[in-house]
């Protein structure tokens, strides 16, 4: 039996995987095409057959109430791409349970959330050539656009996690986002995978966790509509930072 590395999804019944879990993932995987998460999972077939690139689709538990916030990271893991076949936050790999971990400490639903990648393919693919991270999300940046573009409404929220996410981020407001974009408050906060998420952050001396949960926590406040104060150590999230 492979390992378990997403004990919170496994306890719930969420976990996503062919081998352990395969009755979760074929219902997930029969309502892929469903509901707003459907739209864009067929428009996940067209870049595959435009890219000739695996990108795993959407997760259908995701925003079932709206992406209200939007959650980006650098580029799905081989176990998104050649595992689930999804981007998920219930995925059995480490960061999928660091992500998990940290959306429940910050009581940020999956109803209202959605989670993508900069980069919507997996860069280290050992069947592709090797490839540059920062290249690849050049590349990647016109489907980053549409993306965004097909969300109806817009996210009020954006939670960029790790450097290259927030890098592309700044790419994309140099080059003038999508009007329904460019009001939304944008947080940044270290990647969730578990070479960084145990750590603590040099700049702050606060655990890279709890800055992740933070975050998390203060988008999901928002687009609920709550009233928040910025933490002491200054806001986590702010109008067009960049």
């Amino acid at each position: 039996m492979p390992r378990v590395w997403n004990p919170l999804a496994s306890r719930r019944g969420e976990l996503l995987s062919r081998e352990i879990a395969p009755e979760v993932h074929a219902e997930r995987w029969a309502r892929r095409y469903d509901g707003l998460i459907g739209e864009l999972n067929r428009w996940v077939d067209h870049v595959r057959d435009t890219t000739y690139e695996n990108v795993p689709y959407f997760d259908p538990a995701a925003a079932g109430s709206g992406a209200r916030v939007l959650v980006l990271l650098q580029d799905p893991s081989g176990e998104a791409e050649e595992g689930s076949g999804f981007v998920s936050r219930h995925n059995n790999d480490p960061t999928a349970h660091n992500t998990y971990l940290a959306a429940d400490r910050a009581k940020l639903g999956y109803d209202v959330s959605l989670h993508w990648n900069v980069v919507p393919w997996w860069v280290a693919n050992p069947a592709k050539p090797v490839r540059r991270l920062e290249k690849e999300a050049v590349r990647a940046q016109p489907y980053l656009v549409a993306l965004l573009e097909m969300l109806d409404p817009p996210p009020s929220e954006v939670v960029l996690l790790g450097r290259p996410a927030a890098r592309a981020w700044t790419r994309l407001v140099r080059a003038g986002l999508p009007d329904g974009l460019r009001e939304a408050t944008v947080a940044t906060a270290p990647h969730p995978s578990p070479l960084v998420y145990p750590r603590v952050d040099a700049a702050t001396g606060r655990g890279n966790s709890d800055l992740i949960v933070e975050a998390m926590r203060l988008a999901g406040q928002r687009a609920r509509g709550e009233k928040v104060r910025p933490p002491a150590g200054g806001p986590a999230g702010r109008r067009r930072p960049f």
